[in-house]
């Protein structure tokens, strides 16, 4: 007979329960219904500033509701996959659009992150929202971190898909891309642009999904010109750092390994070692792509934390 040292056998024990009901540290795992059999409706809110185009789903009176935001130069369409699969758990989950993009309001000069901020804010307001989940992808991530650090109690988890945790020299291969982008779109008379457009979204993986998909994205991204270049200056000028070090409560991060900001993740995790992580596929476009894993992550980080 071979007997296990005691300890051995606890450590053991602790192990396999935490792979069973989800809870490595550092690690989201879980497993659920992920049928993606929630309906989609598109609505307006009004704020101050204009009317902000949402989407959303409506499940469980008394289950939490989950805020969705998206990244430049998309608009909440991309969260459709993930929604479908989620509303199910969820009382509400909605995804705006934000100022400059989609069907929401239009705007014609950088406000900073605080403004994307203050809008999200006064429209889950005027919806009735107090308290609820916060997922933010790229840009949506840094408009979700300003409100989280902001309005710390309205917010119960963060989960940040895409970290651009880095210094204004290490974010400059970033910067570049995103100038370059900002002039590629603008409108011009031969129509040039729309095939800049196109080709622009291929160094963002657009090129290794659907064509369908492609497509998608260069209508949302060229109609964004303005906007989008709006949204890409505030959030590079945006001290991601400092309030990424400081903002307390549950948080998460999430990338797949070809996305752009994928060499922030590493400098993000030694950063705030208390945070969850999850490695999704998809290149920028993990929602489209890889829907299962983005719900499986997001919601079992969730259900931790309710």
């Amino acid at each position: 007979m071979i007997l296990e040292h005691p300890l051995k056998t606890s450590i053991g024990l602790i192990v396999a329960l935490a792979l069973l009901v989800g809870c490595v540290p550092g690690e989201a795992r879980a497993d659920f219904d992920l049928t993606p059999n929630a309906k989609i409706k598109k609505a307006y809110v009004d704020t101050q500033w204009g009317q902000v185009h949402y989407r959303y789903t409506t499940g469980p009176k008394n289950a939490p509701v989950l805020v969705m935001l998206h990244q430049t130069s998309s608009d909440s369409q991309m969260f459709e996959k993930v929604m479908a699969r989620l509303g199910k758990y969820y009382s509400r989950i909605i995804a705006p659009d934000f100022p400059g993009y989609g069907e929401t309001f239009p705007i014609d000069e950088n406000k900073g992150i605080p403004f994307y901020a203050d809008v999200f804010m006064e429209s889950l307001d005027n919806l009735g929202v107090k308290q609820f989940h916060l997922v933010g992808h790229h840009t949506g991530g840094f408009i979700a971190l300003d409100m989280k650090v902001r309005y710390p109690k309205r917010i119960k988890t963060l989960n940040i898909v895409g970290v651009l945790y880095g210094t204004e020299e290490e974010k400059a291969p970033i910067r570049k891309i995103c100038t370059e982008q900002n002039n590629l779109t603008i409108p011009v008379a031969d129509g040039s642009h729309l095939l800049r457009g196109w080709k622009q979204l291929e160094q963002y993986g657009a090129a290794n999904t659907s064509v369908e998909h492609h497509q998608r994205e260069a209508m949302v991204h060229l109609k964004a010109w303005k906007g989008g270049a709006l949204a890409f200056t505030a959030a590079l000028d945006y001290d991601f750092i400092s309030n990424f070090d400081k903002v307390e409560g549950p948080l998460m991060i999430m990338s797949s390994k070809t996305d752009v900001l994928y060499p922030y993740f590493e400098p993000a995790k030694k950063a705030r070692p208390d945070a969850e992580t999850a490695i999704v596929e998809g290149w920028d476009y993990e929602f489209d792509v890889d829907p299962d894993g983005c719900a499986k992550a997001i919601h079992g980080f969730i259900q931790k934390h309710k």
